[in-house]
């Protein structure tokens, strides 16, 4: 009875003892699971499940000055301070057009209105997007710009020149006097304030040669360019393919010519004297039936019709109460109608009987309100010394060198053998002052 009771006994703490090793053993588990759970815990806050993007820090409207794909920059300049800057760009920079639709960088050009946000102290682009508010009117080739009032006009509309206007020509940045009236622009602007004018098509330069025979006769460049042959004349023209009438007492021909930009083209004439003479018959109807007609600056009786050589003739109508018509004609059949209806004036237009005064015609590039020369006042021309100097086409001299001032808008052009030809718009104004340019250093042509 007692061994039976022992071996009960010894069972009961066998029993014991197996139930403390598996709590023990329990129990190491547990630890191990909540030590592991809070390591995992530890390397998750360590390493974020995302990467946090930096946010633009700046925000301006600006214009595009410069565009430099191969740098990956772009160069703005901001429309409330005329500041310029540049930042970079790349893959992660948004680009957007005005509708909020992602284009390409391709898609944007120098002179456009944006708005650009960036790390300014980074210098880096977040995002740019076309100007919602911006307008961009393309192919303007009849203009006016006014550098004295700051206003430039075209399409019967005139709008302001922002201080700070961004003007560009083949992704460089030049000056408003650079650009010439034979150029064909791109403007930008909000509401009636321009911000960009860039050169869309630039101009060349024709140079007659063995033009002796056509001095006081007539050159025509395609159907926009008149002018009278003068003596080492120098037209400036818009680049591209031209027909050139050139004549004088009814000999004449026509050239093909093409005018590249910046380049001087030269057309030898000496092969167009030799033509036989031709004349046409001109027949006007005219209204008013007094009105008086001045042909090539002699006043012509246009009862009957008016036999003219062949080429390019001045005429000029004038009549009390009507506005003066100043135009040029190209005689070139035997036979023409031609129907004058004179446009009354609605106040007193100072138009005054001349008989010989024929300068003023449509094809000058002075304006209307012209104050008359005198030898007070000059315009002088400083540097580039030793370039030939030509207004409106016409030659005047050797740099340095003055002429006479009269209130206008000009085409100034000056020329150095070897050099690279440059042209500049002038604004005259009417002060009882002299008035001084000195342009820069012509650059010498490339090889």
């Amino acid at each position: 009875m007692q061994m039976g009771w022992g071996s009960c006994d010894m069972k009961q703490k066998v029993q014991k003892i197996f139930a403390m090793f598996l709590v023990l053993a329990l129990a190491s588990l547990f630890n191990f699971g909540c030590a592991g759970i809070v390591k995992n815990e530890e390397e998750e806050k360590e390493t974020p499940t995302a990467v946090e993007v930096e946010k633009a820090d700046s925000l301006d409207a600006a214009v595009i000055v410069k565009i430099d794909e191969s740098t990956k920059k772009i160069t703005f300049r901001t429309m409330q301070l005329g500041k310029d800057y540049t930042l970079t760009y790349d893959g992660t920079t948004i680009l957007k057009n005005k509708y909020g639709e992602e284009q390409v960088m391709e898609q944007f050009s120098e002179g456009d209105l944006v708005m650009v946000t960036f790390l300014k102290n980074k210098k880096i682009a977040k995002s740019i997007q076309s100007n919602e508010s911006a307008f961009e009117k393309t192919d303007i080739t009849q203009f006016e710009i006014n550098k004295i009032a700051k206003t430039m006009n075209f399409g019967d509309k005139q709008f302001e020149l922002d201080d700070h206007v961004v003007v560009t020509s083949a992704g460089e940045k030049i000056e408003l006097m650079d650009i010439s009236a034979a150029d064909t622009l791109t403007v930008s602007g909000i509401s009636h304030v321009i911000h960009s004018i860039t050169v869309q098509k630039g101009h060349g330069y024709l140079r007659l040669e063995n033009d002796e025979y056509f001095i006081g006769g007539w050159i025509e460049v395609g159907q926009g360019i008149i002018k009278p042959v003068t003596e080492d004349m120098l037209l400036v023209v818009p680049e591209g393919s031209y027909q050139v009438l050139i004549s004088n007492t009814g000999y004449g021909g026509t050239k093909d010519v093409v005018i590249e930009k910046n380049k001087e083209t030269v057309m030898d004439v000496a092969d167009l004297k030799g033509e036989d003479v031709k004349n046409g018959s001109i027949v006007f109807t005219v209204a008013p039936e007094d009105a008086v007609l001045y042909l090539d600056g002699k006043q012509t009786d246009y009862s009957e019709k008016i036999d003219l050589e062949y080429g390019i003739h001045q005429m000029i109508w004038k009549a009390t109460g009507y506005q003066t018509i100043s135009q040029y004609i190209k005689v070139g059949q035997e036979l023409a109608n031609i129907d004058i209806q004179m446009e009354a004036t609605t106040e007193d237009s100072g138009d005054e009987e001349d008989t010989d005064d024929t300068e003023d015609s449509e094809d000058t590039t002075v304006s209307e309100d012209v104050i008359s020369s005198t030898s007070d006042y000059r315009v002088y021309i400083d540097a580039p010394v030793g370039a030939e100097l030509y207004l409106d086409g016409s030659y005047v001299g050797i740099v340095p060198i003055d002429f006479a001032k009269v209130a206008g808008s000009y085409t100034l052009s000056v020329r150095k053998t070897g050099y690279q030809t440059r042209s500049y718009s002038l604004q005259i104004d009417n002060t009882k002052k002299d008035v001084t340019y000195t342009f820069s250093d012509l650059e010498v042509i490339s090889e």
